[in-house]
C-alpha cells in the first residue's frame, strides 16, 4: 500500500466506538510539565468465539515528538502493513490543559522505523520493566 492511500481522520471522542477492524492511532498532548508528546497505538480487531475482541499494541507512548512528525511516521507504518487508516488527535493546541504522565508500558515495539532517530531513540531509552 502506499501512503498516499492512508486516509487520515480524526479520533473519534472518548465513548465512542471504533467500527473499523484496524487502524493506527496518534494522540499527541503537552506532558506535565508542558512538553509535546505522543502516543501512537496500532489497533486491531479479531473474532474470537464469535464475538469480536480488540487487540491494541503500543508502538509508542510519551514519544517526544511533534503531531506532524508523529503522524508522518504513522501513516508510513500504516501503508508498510497494509493498515488503510489513521486516526489522530492534536491536544497541543492553545488553551489545551497538559495531560497527566502516561503509565509506563512493558515494551515498546522493536521494529520502529529509522526515519526518526527520536522515536526510536526515545524507545530505546525508555525504562523497561
Amino acid at each position: 500500500m502506499k501512503a498516499t492511500e492512508v486516509r487520515i481522520l480524526p479520533a473519534l471522542d472518548p465513548g465512542e466506538s471504533y467500527v473499523d477492524p484496524v487502524f493506527v492511532l496518534v494522540e499527541t498532548s503537552l506532558d506535565e510539565s508542558g512538553d509535546t508528546v505522543t502516543t501512537i497505538d496500532h489497533v486491531s480487531s479479531r473474532s474470537v468465539d464469535g464475538r469480536d475482541r480488540w487487540n491494541v499494541t503500543t508502538l509508542g507512548v510519551s514519544v517526544p515528538l511533534t503531531h506532524t512528525a508523529a503522524l508522518e511516521w504513522a501513516v508510513s507504518y500504516a501503508a508498510s502493513r497494509d493498515i488503510p487508516l489513521v486516526y489522530e488527535r492534536d491536544s497541543t493546541a492553545a488553551g489545551s490543559e497538559p495531560l497527566p504522565a502516561f503509565a509506563e508500558v512493558e515494551d515498546y515495539a522493536a521494529s520502529l522505523s529509522g526515519r526518526f532517530p527520536a522515536l526510536a531513540a526515545a524507545a530505546a531509552s525508555s525504562p523497561s520493566k
